[in-house]
């Protein structure tokens, strides 16, 4: 598990440290203080693939895969970079800070990402050499680039160059050296999956406990439902249709059903899907009504350990907070967590919150809706 967190120059955060986390993890907050940004870093730090898994971060806000960033007239001044890449840096007013660390407190293998100037030359044989330039070296007038160098501690893992881009498939050769630690990491957006996303996942759990697990979620809401297939959508179309076995009523598509089913089943999708590994759920009470939140956080603890998952989620209402304290307060040896992120100026801060009295210590600590 990842007991611990300690982010520093990434997106919001200068520096944040979360000293104790469990099997359940709720972050609370209002909007821009940095709930989907930890989400991002956990997702990095487990991930296995570390120069794809950045790019993909990088492109996920804008919903396109980003391009070539420019080659750069480098000064004593610096340069304003504005490429994707470069916005996972925080930024205090126009600087950016020019090192990402995202490490369990105490980590030997710390995940760390530097944007450095590079000197470029090309060898004899042909094959571009990136040379980052030290503090003291003098600029060349031309020559020079920006890139992302990538470490796992203090072994390099990645060299990231605007000639990696943009991001399509497999990058040649750029994932030499993948994160022998990592976890299997499942990520649920605000927006739910998409039809393809969640179509996939279903068939990969055709093997084992995870479908079952999953019409089990579903009768929390219904308990009419039989079971669930995949069929083939509209002729020409390569989507295929979810369709719910209901009761005494046949086959009917799960999107007529209502957004919290749905947002039930992708939840429960996500979590069978990330054995032993880590699941991320942006703004958890998205399409569930409140009185559905207690049995679902509640069934989520049990699958949780049932799975060997760790559960990181966000959310805005204190209907899911209150549910979430009072379905954790018994969670066992691997605990629980809720911290509230507060925004000052260009800094983040986290507060763990008691779950024997969130309720005051919300109160005390501001309001969300």
């Amino acid at each position: 598990m990842i007991e611990s967190l300690h982010v520093s120059g990434f997106k919001l955060f200068r520096d944040i440290t979360l000293p104790r986390l469990g099997r359940l993890n709720l972050f609370v907050g209002e909007n821009n203080t940095g709930k989907s940004c930890l989400l991002e870093a956990i997702s990095l730090y487990a991930g296995r693939t570390p120069i794809m898994d950045i790019l993909q971060t990088a492109a996920a806000r804008s919903g396109e895969a980003p391009g070539p960033w420019a080659p750069v007239d480098l000064t004593e001044e610096g340069t304003a970079l504005t490429h994707p890449v470069f916005d996972l840096f925080h930024r205090a007013g126009r600087a950016f800070t020019e090192g990402i660390i995202i490490e369990k407190i105490g980590d030997r293998s710390p995940l760390r990402v530097q944007c450095l100037p590079h000197r470029v030359v090309t060898d004899e044989e042909g094959y571009r050499r990136y040379i980052p330039l030290t503090q003291g070296d003098a600029i060349p007038p031309e020559g020079v680039e920006m890139a992302l160098r990538v470490y796992r501690g203090d072994k390099q893992v990645g060299l990231i160059t605007r000639r990696l881009l943009p991001l399509r498939g497999r990058i040649p050769g750029g994932e030499t050296f993948p994160n022998e630690d990592a976890l299997s990491v499942a990520f649920l957006p605000a927006r739910g999956l998409s039809v393809e996303k969640a179509s996939s996942m279903w068939d990969a759990l055709i093997q084992g406990p995870g479908q079952e697990l999953v019409l089990e979620w579903l009768r929390m809401l219904d308990a009419r439902i039989e079971d669930l297939a995949y069929v083939a959508g509209r002729l020409g179309s390569s989507l295929r249709l979810a369709l719910l076995k209901v009761e005494g009523q046949g086959r009917i598509p799960l999107r007529s059903m209502g957004d919290g089913l749905t947002k039930l089943f992708h939840i429960a999708l996500a979590v069978a899907s990330a054995p032993k590994g880590v699941l991320l759920i942006d703004e958890f009470e998205n399409g569930l009504h409140w009185k559905v939140q207690g049995d679902l956080w509640i069934a989520l603890a049990k699958a949780a350990r049932n799975f060997n998952v760790q559960v990181f989620s966000t959310t805005h209402s204190r209907d899911c907070i209150e549910s979430f304290a009072a379905a954790v307060k018994d969670a066992g040896p691997d605990g629980a967590s809720i911290y509230r992120l507060e925004r000052k100026g260009d800094d983040v801060f986290a507060t763990d919150l008691p779950l024997l009295n969130v309720d005051a210590a919300m109160r005390e600590h501001g309001e969300v809706r």
